[in-house]
């Protein structure tokens, strides 16, 4: 990549970045952590942090 592509792609990052930092992130429903693992269980989906953390379930 060339410098002044470089240089538009950073001025627009710093822009972006800018723009968004007073934007809040909704919290997540109260369930929905419990429900994504639900899912991934009833679909065979082992997650690695359980494997990480010694759950091993």
């Amino acid at each position: 990549m060339n410098l002044k592509k470089e240089k538009k792609l950073a001025q627009e990052f710093d822009r972006l970045e800018t723009a968004s930092r007073d934007i809040k992130t909704p919290a997540a429903p109260p369930d929905e952590f419990e429900n994504i693992l639900c899912e991934m269980k009833r679909r065979g989906i082992n997650p690695r942090v359980r494997k990480e953390l010694g759950d091993g379930k």
